[in-house]
C-alpha cells in the first residue's frame, strides 16, 4: 500500500523545515506536561516527529523520547539541533505509523502519544489502533494542528496573495510529494478519536502573533510537501521571484502579521 510515508513526499524539505517552522506556543508545552502529569520517569512517543518540534521543547522535562519519522533527512537535522541543545535523551527511529505494531518492542511503553502537524496523513483508524497498547493506562495520546503562512482558507491580504501564487504555478490540485495529490481527509480529527478506543476528549486553541519575512515565508513553502523544491522543479526561481514581487508590492516592509491558531486535541485511555 502506497502512503505519503512510503512515497517519501517530503524529501528534500528537511533543511527548510527545521529552520522556517515555527515552534509551537510555551502554553502547548505547559497544557501537555500538566495534563499527563509528565515528568522525569516519563517515557513519550512522538510519531511522524520531522525534525523534532515538539519532541525537543519536552525531552528534557522527561526520561525519553522515542522520535519517530519515515524520511531519514528529518531525522538528521532533528538530531544536529539537539546536538546543539544538548538534549541526549531522544531515540531517533526510522519508521512510519502503518509499521508500529512491528516496532513495538523497540518502542516499549509509553505514557503519552504525541501526533504534531501529522496525523492527516496516516491511516487515522489503523494508528490509533496500534497505538493503544502500547499506552499506559492513564496515558493518552495528543494531536496538534498549527495555521502557517500557506492556507487553503487565507484571513489575511497577503495569505491570498501566497494562495494565489502558489495555483497560478502549480494549478489547482493540492500537490503531495512529486508523485502524489493531497485532499483533506472526509472525517475530522474529533470524529476519528470518538470512535476509536480512547475516551475523555478535550480540546485548547491558543493565538500567537508571528511576524513573517519574505525569507521566512519562502523558507517555510519549500518546507511542505506541496511546494518543496523537488515539486517546483524548474519552477522554482519564477515561482519565488514572483512571489517575492507579489508581496513586496503588498508590503514593502517584508514584515507579515499573523495571528497563527494552534489546536491541541487530547485523549485518554
Amino acid at each position: 500500500m502506497r502512503t505519503w510515508e512510503t512515497d517519501n513526499i517530503f524529501a528534500g524539505t528537511a533543511w527548510y523545515y527545521s529552520r522556517y517552522h515555527p515552534e509551537y506556543p510555551e502554553q502547548v508545552k505547559r497544557l501537555i506536561t500538566g495534563k499527563f502529569n509528565l515528568n522525569k520517569k516519563s517515557r513519550i512517543l512522538d510519531l511522524g516527529c520531522g525534525t523534532g518540534q515538539i519532541t525537543l521543547p519536552l525531552a528534557p522535562l522527561v526520561a525519553e523520547v522515542i522520535a519517530i519519522d519515515p524520511l531519514d533527512e528529518m531525522l538528521q537535522e532533528g538530531k544536529l539541533l539537539a546536538t546543539r541543545k544538548g538534549i541526549s535523551n531522544i531515540r531517533w527511529l526510522l519508521g512510519e505509523s502503518g509499521n508500529l505494531a512491528r516496532m513495538a518492542l523497540d518502542i516499549g511503553e509509553i505514557d503519552l502519544t504525541v501526533i504534531a502537524q501529522a496525523f492527516h496523513w496516516m491511516d487515522r483508524e489503523q494508528t490509533l489502533r496500534d497505538l493503544y497498547p502500547l499506552i499506559k493506562p492513564s496515558g493518552g495520546l495528543v494531536l496538534i494542528t498549527a495555521d502557517g503562512p500557506k492556507t487553503d482558507s487565507p484571513d489575511t491580504d497577503w495569505k491570498v496573495i501566497i494562495s494565489d501564487t502558489v495555483r497560478f504555478w502549480m494549478g489547482d490540485i493540492r500537490k503531495a510529494g512529486t508523485k502524489g495529490t493531497y485532499t483533506h481527509p472526509a472525517k475530522r480529527f474529533e470524529t476519528v478519536l470518538a470512535e476509536s478506543r480512547f475516551h475523555g476528549f478535550e480540546s485548547y486553541q491558543f493565538t500567537t502573533k508571528r511576524t513573517w519575512t519574505l525569507e521566512s515565508i519562502v523558507g517555510y513553502l519549500y518546507s511542505t510537501s506541496s511546494t518543496s523544491i523537488p515539486v517546483l522543479d524548474d519552477k522554482k526561481e519564477p515561482f519565488e521571484a514572483d512571489l517575492r514581487k507579489r508581496l513586496a508590492t503588498l508590503e514593502p516592509s517584508g514584515l507579515f502579521i499573523e495571528n497563527a491558531v494552534t489546536q491541541v486535541m487530547l485523549v485518554w485511555k
